[in-house]
């Protein structure tokens, strides 16, 4: 029913007490992090270990709550981000309906504390586990005495008067505000996906795109045209990303193309990084070819304006 794994040595047990923490972690907003903060730093000032548990799949796609939620990260993105914090273990529970009908006490005595070796537990402020969502701080802080760990509750995180939430910043992404959702994250919101063959008009007038096949269980931004940068082995290039349907040319399927500035390279079948920076414009539909040339133009121009990203000389001298 557990899959515990440390960063360093997949499926090596935890032997030694630990201070947990756990939750979806979904994004890995601002609230997620000042917890990891908070079990990072619990973890050096006591010397005992640090210890993630997050769920997978969510619970609330799991549970029917909410099925066709996206999620804002792959497991692997997760993974690896929690690896740059320092964390010493990260513990994958695969949800299941059986896991959910787990009984917090069980959930407590059995993972918690049997095979995660909790000594002290940080808890977010909303998170709940077991049958019932029974398990809450108030739960952990009754049985602490009995139990012998120690149990703390982080407060929220507000940016303003916003309280920060995964399904907030899902809201933002999902509207195209990414250059609000970033403040929420700490980083501009990204996507992975494996560069496909498309139709190859944007070649024919200039404007070349990667076209980019996407996780389907992870958000997309709203339909729209975004600067932004593009992955490739390593590299930031600057970009205009187009996420929509080309309407112009009366498609209908949901797609991913990146205007890769000043790039050249092939690079189909190969898995790139899209990060998006700032939301430029609506899609439109053009009533010719000549409009649409003219407005891709202008989104360079704006692409480059946001993205500090000056021509480079070739381009300089093909223009």
């Amino acid at each position: 029913m557990i899959t515990i794994q440390t960063l360093e040595q997949p499926g090596k047990s935890i032997l030694s007490p630990c201070v947990v923490t756990l939750g979806n972690f979904d994004g890995i907003h601002l609230g997620h992090q000042a917890l990891l903060d908070r079990v990072r730093n619990l973890s050096k000032e006591t010397g005992l270990a640090s210890c993630v548990v997050t769920y997978d799949p969510n619970p609330a796609i799991v549970l029917g709550k909410n099925p066709d939620m996206k999620s804002l990260m792959t497991l692997s993105d997760k993974e690896e981000w929690i690896r740059k914090q320092g964390i010493d273990y990260l513990v994958v529970l695969p949800f299941s309906k059986e896991l959910a009908e787990m009984s917090a006490e069980s959930f407590l005595e059995e993972i918690l504390l049997k095979e995660l070796k909790a000594s002290r537990i940080v808890i977010g402020f909303n998170h709940c586990f077991g049958k019932g969502r029974r398990g809450t701080y108030e739960l952990l802080k009754e049985h602490s005495p009995k139990l012998k760990y120690s149990v703390e509750k982080m407060d929220p995180v507000y940016l303003g008067e916003i309280k920060l939430s995964s399904s907030y910043v899902r809201g933002l992404i999902s509207e195209g505000n990414v250059s609000e959702a970033a403040k929420c994250l700490n980083r501009s919101y990204s996507i992975t996906g494996t560069v496909v063959s498309g139709h190859k008009r944007g070649r024919t007038i200039g404007f070349p795109t990667a076209n980019v096949k996407t996780n389907p269980d992870i958000l997309l931004p709203g339909i729209g045209v975004y600067a932004g940068y593009t992955t490739i082995d390593g590299i930031e290039y600057a970009s205009m990303i187009n996420v929509g349907r080309n309407p112009t040319f009366g498609e209908n399927s949901l797609t991913v193309e990146s205007n890769i500035l000043d790039f050249q390279k092939d690079i189909y079948d190969q898995t790139i990084r899209i990060t998006f920076t700032q939301r430029i414009r609506d899609e439109i539909k053009f009533s010719g070819i000549e409009n649409l040339i003219s407005q891709l133009k202008q989104d360079e121009i704006d692409s480059r304006k946001i993205l500090n990203a000056k021509p480079s000389t070739d381009q300089i001298r093909l223009q």
